[in-house]
């Protein structure tokens, strides 16, 4: 695996809330509050979305909360290569994928070592963005959601059980997190079909960059 790192690091913008301190190419980086609003669990307080964009690999610095966990969702329509991105808080292969893609998963799960600084490998433009709970789809009771690779959901209070479908020739994982613990709940290759036990409310994590997907909460 060969990566080639852009030392040159080019600023366009920057926000005083999400400063672009880095390598590499980092052609912005900013912050919004124009996100939906919801009442989700557990995240106990809202925070303005952070975006960073570059071209090839670089790391950037966040200024995400240390005490809240973060959303995040990285597009690289165009890359052709492999796209791995690791943080400094023990988050390795937060997204490792081979080609374009697009996905959401959660960061800054470790209380003790908050993440500050996100590391891209990837070999053509793109944008980060660390959102919290306001970004996520929510995964209502007797509704079907479908989706195509990584993706994290909202599972509200009161679903107990949840039928995951998917094809792909990858791996497929399915993660729940609740304010009491993490629990993987699903980790094979191929086509599945399966019903497991959850309790909201709760985030669910599905993780299966070329997986086709369909969840449906009861």
């Amino acid at each position: 695996m060969k990566f080639r790192l852009t030392c040159v690091l080019v600023l366009v913008a920057a926000s005083a809330c999400a400063p672009p301190v880095g390598y590499g190419s980092i052609v912005a980086a900013s912050t919004s509050a124009d996100v939906p609003t919801s009442t989700a669990a557990p995240a106990p307080r809202e925070v303005p979305t952070e975006t960073h964009t570059g071209k090839g690999s670089g790391e950037f610095v966040t200024s995400w909360p240390a005490d809240q966990l973060g959303f995040f969702t990285f597009d690289c329509p165009k890359c052709t290569g492999n796209v791995i991105i690791d943080t400094d808080s023990g988050e390795h292969g937060l997204v490792n994928a081979i080609g374009a893609y697009k996905g959401t998963t959660w960061l800054n799960t470790y209380p003790d070592q908050p993440v500050k600084h996100v590391t891209i490998h990837a070999d053509a433009a793109w944008t980060a963005t660390i959102a919290d709970q306001r970004s996520l789809p929510l995964a209502a009771a007797g509704a079907a959601s479908s989706g195509k690779g990584d993706a994290v959901l909202r599972l509200p209070e009161g679903v107990a059980h949840v039928q995951l479908t998917a094809k792909t020739r990858g791996n497929i994982a399915l993660w729940m997190m609740s304010p009491e613990k993490r629990d993987l709940l699903l980790n094979q290759i191929g086509d599945v079909q399966v019903e497991r036990d959850v309790r909201g409310p709760a985030y669910l994590k599905v993780d299966g960059y070329e997986a086709t997907w369909t969840l449906t909460p009861s």
